[in-house]
């Protein structure tokens, strides 16, 4: 346990040392925000009056409580991207490969980077929940209860584990910096679609959709867009048809399908368990494999 620890210490001070790589790991996040707040939530408002009938003060509400989590869900992406950097760079300095014949177990050099991604992550993203919470309010919403926000942390450690153990999967295969940022970049941009925050689920090919909503990113995103919307929903769209509610939830990426199943709230829960699981014997897996290697 000591080893973990120190290696994790370790791997957290060098991420914060390193300014510009912390302001570039929220690089996506300003990015969504600044379009959500300056042109695409006065859009998203508009069309929503237009499907109900009416104005209605909430209406700013249900936008941010959509907008907001799926910014969260990115965020436990591009900061876990930022944080495992640190992974490039020991492989880079050659110092993975003092790791890989070192004492140490494969388990506690893969849990120490996963460790300290999550310390990162889990923080900032509880941070950018608690803000939520307020933005929400500020645009005329009400407080999460305290069933809905024990459930949103619930989510979010999840979702920050899956998302860790996925980006160290993906690092482990790059040996340079500048290929690093490539990556990084590509995974970036194209986690903002996949999340449906650049643009509503809606729109894509049933295919693209296929595949994006078996992705625990998405089930993440969607799961806190119905905790945060819980109650939203129903006031904005009380007076609408019921159709109308329905197709808007998964126009929106609210509620999620794979073909024709109904992805629920219990399938995807298991399944973004289920990918931790997987995800950690693959990193497990690999790591041995480059052991074998050096």
């Amino acid at each position: 346990m000591n080893t973990i620890l120190a290696m994790t210490t370790r791997n957290l001070k060098l991420f914060f040392r390193d300014k510009a790589l912390v302001f570039f790991s929220f690089l996506s996040i300003l990015i969504v925000f600044g379009l959500y707040v300056f042109f695409l939530a006065d859009l998203q408002v508009l069309n929503i009056k237009d499907m109900i009938g009416m104005d209605i003060p909430e209406i700013d509400a249900l936008v941010y409580g959509w907008m907001l989590p799926g910014i969260i869900a990115i965020g436990t992406m591009t900061l876990s991207l930022g944080s495992m950097g640190r992974l490039v760079d020991d492989a880079k300095t050659s110092s993975l490969d003092d790791f890989m014949v070192s004492p140490m177990k494969r388990s506690q050099l893969i849990l120490s980077y996963v460790f300290s991604t999550i310390f990162v992550t889990l923080g900032i993203s509880l941070l950018m929940f608690g803000a939520s919470i307020f933005i929400i309010k500020l645009k005329g919403g009400s407080f999460l209860d305290a069933s809905q926000i024990i459930e949103s942390i619930a989510i979010i450690v999840l979702l920050v584990v899956s998302s860790s153990l996925m980006v160290l999967l993906i690092a482990s295969f790059v040996n340079s910096q500048n290929t690093y940022g490539v990556v990084n970049s590509i995974v970036g941009t194209l986690i903002g679609f996949v999340t449906g925050a650049y643009m509503p689920m809606g729109i894509m090919p049933k295919i693209v959709q296929n595949i994006f909503n078996s992705l625990p990113v998405s089930q993440g995103a969607s799961l806190l867009r119905q905790i945060f919307l819980r109650h939203t929903l129903d006031t904005v769209f009380g007076m609408a048809p019921a159709e109308v509610l329905s197709d808007y939830r998964y126009f929106q990426g609210i509620d999620l399908k794979i073909g024709d199943y109904i992805l629920t709230p219990n399938y995807m829960l298991i399944s973004i368990s289920a990918s931790i699981v997987l995800l950690f014997v693959l990193n497990l897996i690999r790591f041995r494999f480059m052991k074998k290697r050096s």
